[in-house]
């Protein structure tokens, strides 16, 4: 009988079939105990000589498991007797090849081969697509009772079924290798923060202990280097101090137990404290605008806190900018203050790390300091107090961090 158009073994849905196939990452892929048993089972069952498991794309027909072919692997479409069983996405059944007056020309029937009865039952995926074929081959005529071709389509569907749950290995496998890959950066980046807050400590502690140790001598000191020593003890002692209070900082947003002490507060009182402890270089000036009476409800320390660490980046990654500017805006319920500066901007590709634990660097060209806890505390502390935080940034042209803080008129209110 004519069981197939030879002028198109094409479905009309063959594009989308490939992507469905495509979605198992199963084509040219490496063989696999589970489909070669499901092969020598069918080979068992049927008594044939040659069984066959089978994917196809637009191109080749790749035999993922075989008994008695030996290795074929890719196999041209147009020659493939399952692109019959794909095209009719049903069970196919040629009985004898060499009554089929379209395969008395084909190479498998009429060369050396010697191809007489071919059986094959589509592997069909859960969306209705068929992908694949379970076959049959026997060099002698022969047929298939009912019984018979409906273990053959059991068994293809346990083929299926064998697709779908290597393909959820293999998504389990690519997400235990990615939480693996985090896991070792992790410990990675805990093994150099430990490195720099060893570092970190160990600076101004080694420069106090030194001033220390010139005063303790009791030898006579012009009061002028006694004076400028004790300064930088008190320097030294203050740095040890900020950089515990962001390793305590951010060990209490990090375990949720970072209280806030929030009430109304003007936006200029906390500008002000800002600039009086803030060290500016004499070739810079800090630009105040916008709505500075607003008044927002805040604990005070801690966004006086984010405000000097704000100003702090961009004196410290933009020192040729001559001047820092600080603007207040009302956006509805929220104030929104920025701090931009024109220095040599941010990499994009540093953008979306620069709110991460550890991350200590604006851009390659400028020495970094600290534990690189002040950004990712500062986004912590913001969203603690219902606000959102930013960056826009290009290189060159400088940056503006932008970060909001709720009006304190709406809390009065409720």
């Amino acid at each position: 009988m004519n069981i197939f158009d030879p002028t198109n073994l094409l479905p009309d849905n063959d594009q989308e079939r490939v992507l469905a196939l495509d979605k198992y990452a199963i084509f040219n892929a490496p063989r696999e105990k589970a489909f070669d048993n499901i092969v020598s089972l069918a080979q068992a069952i049927f008594k044939v000589p040659i069984a066959h498991l089978s994917f196809l794309d637009d191109k080749h027909e790749f035999v993922m498991a075989s008994e008695g072919l030996g290795h074929v692997g890719l196999i041209p479409r147009e020659e493939s007797l399952c692109a019959l069983t794909v095209l009719r996405a049903d069970v196919v059944i040629i009985e004898n090849a060499l009554e089929e007056p379209l395969l008395t020309s084909h190479p498998y029937v009429n060369g050396d081969f010697g191809l007489r009865f071919y059986a094959g039952a589509p592997i069909i995926t859960p969306d209705n697509f068929v992908i694949g074929t379970l076959c049959l081959v026997d060099q002698k005529p022969r047929n298939l009772s009912e019984h018979e071709i409906t273990v053959l389509k059991e068994l293809a569907k346990v083929a299926m079924e064998q697709l779908e749950l290597r393909m959820v290995n293999l998504e389990k496998t690519k997400s235990l290798a990615l939480a693996n890959q985090r896991l070792k950066e992790q410990i990675t980046q805990k093994d150099e923060f430990i490195g720099i807050v060893s570092h970190e400590l160990r600076t101004p502690i080694t420069a106090l202990k030194g001033y220390v140790q010139i005063l303790s001598r009791k030898a006579p000191l012009d009061e002028s280097i006694s004076t400028k020593m004790l300064q930088q003890a008190e320097k030294s002692t203050e740095k040890l101090n900020g950089l515990v209070d962001d390793l305590l900082s951010v060990s209490k947003i990090v375990n949720n137990v970072l209280q806030l002490h929030q009430a109304p507060t003007q936006v200029q009182d906390l500008l002000d404290t800002c600039c009086r402890t803030i060290e500016l270089p004499a070739t810079q000036q800090i630009v105040i605008s916008g709505d500075t009476m607003l008044k927002v409800n805040v604990d005070r320390k801690q966004i006086e806190r984010l405000l000097n660490n704000l100003l702090d980046n961009a004196i410290k990654y933009a020192p040729n900018s001559k001047t820092i500017e600080v603007k207040v805006l009302k956006k509805g319920n929220f104030a929104e203050i920025t701090v931009s500066d024109k220095g040599p901007g941010i990499m994009a590709e540093k953008l979306n790390l620069l709110f991460e634990r550890y991350n200590r660097s604006y851009d390659a060209t400028t020495q970094s300091h600290g534990l690189g806890l002040g950004l990712f505390f500062s986004a912590q502390l913001i969203k603690l107090h219902g606000g959102e935080i930013g960056v826009d940034s290009s290189q060159e042209k400088g940056s503006k961090f932008w970060f909001t803080l709720p009006l304190a008129q709406n809390f009065e209110m409720n």
